[in-house]
């Protein structure tokens, strides 16, 4: 291995950024996941709701 301190400053921040890109990925996929699983959870509340409404409504008018 070259000892010159050039070369390794360049390879530390070659290795840096490869494993910042590398963590920025992982860090965007799981952004993606949390995005999903919150539409999901919108979405069922909203059928919850409305189910309440419903059974609310039958349970008044009968």
């Amino acid at each position: 291995m070259n000892d010159d301190p050039e070369i390794r400053r360049a390879v530390r921040r070659t290795v840096g950024i490869a494993a910042l890109r590398r963590i920025r990925r992982i860090v965007d996929a799981d952004n993606a996941l949390e995005a999903g699983k919150q539409r999901w959870a919108r979405r069922l509340s909203i059928v919850l709701i409305l189910a309440a409404i419903l059974a609310l409504g039958w349970i008044v008018i009968r």
